[in-house]
């Protein structure tokens, strides 16, 4: 059942004309279930007896089946559908092109009927309402089709806006829009627009979201962008308020642009904008237009967008499509581009021919441009700062040193009571500095200053780290080293294992290593410094770490189970087997000790059973809800299961399947899986699982995994008699290995490139530092396996 409430009211098919029942129905359905009582009161009010006319409208609306429901003293709609629900649906999905054509007139414009005055109120805001989110939706379209360079369409959606049917006045937010879309188009209801701007005493600017003020400053780094040939990427980097959106803007007004700002509410928002009439929940399938080397696309904030658009992007553009793109963003690419624009503020010489207005806004884009558009905002921002209340001043500075201001923090690091600091805040909103939430002004600009100022810069640190909670504690700690006093060592010891712990868990080992390194005289953190320690491959380290322990403390089951790790991994298995099976339990410590097991019996030959306590352990992880610690077993379970003769694609499929959207850990199973292959002799399968496990690493940051990667295909390349290609990714991997302290992999791919290269030296010194590791079992291994010799009189060294 279909009920029309836009410019009509009726059921779809049905000669059913009763407006007060139809009312009734259409009130339900916008408004959801509602109490007996309340419906009588407001449809009813002066009635004898309201209840029973709502029973009378009910009777007639049981003549329309399904399209009520009563449950005691609830009503609510039934199986109807109704067009002003669907339309603010769509709006909210995101779907303007599709809003405006549902848009069929006024909500219930064609109601005759008396109302009262409660009923009457809540008919007119519903229209209201309703009219405003179209309203919305064509101004998307209007801005949308002005930054594709549809200037017709954008005129006429914009007067299709102003002149909406049901809607209210435009007000002094979507004037100024108004009038430059209109503007833009030369459409003759511009000149209205801004009569009424004028008369409601507004100065109108560029509207903010096209042209926010005049372009300045930027000539050179414009004409670079408009030069780019197809198929070529740039990346526009800087702190907010910098001008990245600026530059893209003033790209859109010269023509052929379509910029696209990030919608970080909507999964896959963004490039859905890129495609007409379609929606899907695909990133993919709307970047596929990125193939059109026609298309000139310049995307807004890449840190904005969600992250399913940012890796399906990040994936195309380095294909290079055939469009010419331009990303703005706050960090550098994470990609290779072709140009690199890295903004900051203005210099003094780009505003000479503006006198004085370096010194009033010291740069910043966005001060220039409020200025230059006649805009309230004071731009004297440093100055302003400077004639703070001490106090205040110094509020600001701690909020300004904030990523995302934590406000109760604030208020303990300056030691005021709620009531001072709400004043505080107040003033620093009222002088145009931070907004209600904190958040500063040109934060970016503001932290850059305070920091240069070190001993102050470390003094705020530290009273922010003493005031946060210990997860967001330890960044502030590490800047304020130098000023900790007695009291704040235990409180930076536990905010380091905060952040440490978190690094871990998101797989980051070497930065939760760095931020421990300070922390070697802790006992409380020896088991966390090792497990970091054990995830850069710095196994006889974590070992010795663990050695500082006392003997109550060795005993811990967190402390055996690491140690026992650092013994598997270090091929001690007899040694490490031993500890863990003094393990039990079902929790996290349990679930290692079964794993230290699992590469125990690895090492031994013994693959069922490594194969069997791989799967308890996988169990157990499950029991503690920790998935890729799970798949992470479940990887060694397949490769057990091969060596025991079950096929590679059927023994992988399942973790392979279940690791998709995980790709550290799909990398790593995709690399024991192109293992396996290689082990039975499929190594040109091998080959593509390798690709693409390479591809899944380098989209997880895993430089471990990718080294690993790299050093699995320069051995199949070595086998293969390729000796170039096999050391190209020999030194691929070291490459990747710089800077983690990973010494196993780092031993392995070093002996392999001097084997290849005939270097006897460098392959012994690659040993001996093995040695030093405590890696003597592997050491004999590649002892065991190497090809290079002594080379005989007159003879080079071979391989």
């Amino acid at each position: 059942m279909n009920l029309r409430t836009l410019g009509d009211l009726s059921v779809e098919g049905v000669a059913f004309r009763r407006q007060k029942v139809l009312l009734l129905l259409a009130y339900l359905c916008v408004e959801g279930p509602q109490p007996r009582r309340r419906l009588a009161q407001l449809f009813w009010p002066e009635a004898a007896n309201p209840m029973n006319s709502l029973a009378q409208h009910l009777v007639h609306l049981r003549t329309l089946p399904g399209a009520v429901q009563e449950s005691g003293t609830q009503v609510a709609p039934g199986n109807v559908s109704c067009d002003a629900c669907e339309l603010r649906d769509v709006v909210r999905g995101g779907r303007a092109r599709r809003a405006a054509q549902l848009y069929g007139g006024p909500f219930l414009e064609t109601l005759s009927i008396p109302l009262g005055a409660d009923l009457e109120e809540w008919v007119f805001e519903t229209r209201e309402a309703v009219a405003l989110e179209v309203r919305g939706a064509l101004l998307e379209l209007s801005r949308n089709a002005a930054a594709h360079g549809r200037t017709e369409e954008a005129g006429r959606l914009a007067a299709q806006a102003l002149t909406l049917r049901g809607a209210p006045p435009a007000d002094a937010l979507e004037l100024p829009r108004l009038w430059h879309l209109l503007r833009l188009a030369g459409h003759p209801l511009s000149a209205q627009v801004e009569r009424e701007a004028h008369a409601l005493g507004l100065s109108l600017g560029m509207a903010p979201d096209l042209d926010a003020t005049p372009f300045v400053g930027r000539e050179k780094e414009l004409g670079q962008l408009s030069r780019l040939r197809a198929g070529t990427l740039a990346w526009v980097s800087g702190p907010g308020g910098m001008g990245k959106s600026a530059l893209l803007l003033a790209l859109a007004r010269a023509g052929g642009w379509t910029v696209l700002p990030a919608r970080a509410g909507h999964a896959c928002g963004t490039p859905q904008l890129l495609v007409r009439g379609r929606r899907s929940t695909d990133p993919v399938a709307p970047l596929s237009t990125l193939r059109d080397p026609a298309l000139r696309v310049a995307i807004d904030d890449w840190e904005g967008l969600d992250e399913a658009t940012r890796a399906a992007l990040a994936l195309m553009v380095r294909q290079r499509p055939g469009a010419t793109i331009v990303v703005a963003s706050r960090r550098h690419p994470p990609f290779d581009v072709d140009l690199h624009l890295g903004l900051g503020p203005l210099p003094p010489e780009v505003l000479a021919e503006r006198p004085g207005l370096h010194a009033l806004t010291d740069g910043h884009p966005t001060l220039v441009g409020a200025v230059l558009g006649g805009q309230p905002l004071d731009a004297r921002q440093g100055a302003r700062v400077r004639a703070l209340p001490p106090r205040t001043r110094e509020a600001f500075l701690l909020l300004a040193l904030q990523d995302v201001p934590d406000l109760r923090a604030t208020c303990r690091a300056l030691a005021m009571n709620a009531a001072e600091f709400a004043a505080t805040l107040s003033t620093l909103v009222t002088e145009g500095l931070s907004r209600e939430t904190g958040h500063i002004y040109a934060a970016a600009a503001a932290r850059e200053r305070v920091e240069c100022i070190h001993v102050q810069a470390h003094l705020l640190h530290l009273k922010l780290a003493r005031a946060l909670p210990p997860a967001a504690a330890w960044a502030h700690y590490d800047l304020s080293r130098d000023l900790w006093e007695d009291a704040d060592e235990d409180r930076a010891a536990h905010a380091a294992a905060r952040r440490a712990a978190e690094l871990l868990d998101r797989g980051y080992p070497g930065d939760a290593t760095g931020v421990l390194t300070g922390f070697t005289d802790r006992p409380e953190l020896a088991v966390l410094h090792a497990w970091a320690l054990l995830g850069v491959g710095r196994h006889a380290e974590a070992l010795r770490r663990l050695d500082t322990l006392s003997g109550k403390q060795r005993a811990d089951p967190a402390a055996v189970v690491a140690r026992a790790t650092a013994l598997v991994r270090l091929g001690h298995h007899e040694e490490a087997s031993l500890l863990a099976r003094g393990v039990g339990g079902s929790g996290p410590e349990a679930a290692r000790a079964a794993s230290v097991l699992a590469h125990a019996a690895h090492i031994r030959g013994a693959w069922d059973e490594a194969r069997r306590h791989a799967q308890i352990a996988a169990d157990l992880w499950q029991l503690s809800g920790n998935e890729q610690e799970r798949l992470g077993e479940l990887v060694l379970v397949a490769s057990m299961q091969v060596r025991l003769g079950a096929a590679p694609e059927t023994a992988f499929r399942g973790v392979l399947d279940r690791s998709l959207g995980l790709p550290s850990v799909r990398g790593s199973a995709l690399l024991n899986y192109a293992q396996a292959l290689m082990d039975v002799g499929q190594a040109e399968q091998a080959d593509a699982v390798m690709g693409e496990a390479i591809v899944e690493l380098t989209r997880a940051g895993d430089r471990l995994g990718l080294a690993s990667a790299h050093l699995l295909a320069g051995v199949r390349r070595q086998m293969q008699g390729a000796l170039p290609a096999a050391a190209a990714l020999y030194r691929q991997a070291l490459s990747e290995l710089t800077g983690t302290g990973d010494i196993r992999q780092m031993g392995l791919a070093l002996s392999n490139l001097s084997e290849i290269e005939g270097d006897l030296s460098a392959f012994e010194d690659a040993l001996e530092m093995l040695r030093r590791a405590g890696q003597h079992e592997l050491v004999a291994q590649i002892r065991r396996n190497a090809t290079l010799t002594l080379p005989s009189p007159g003879r080079s060294l071979r391989s």
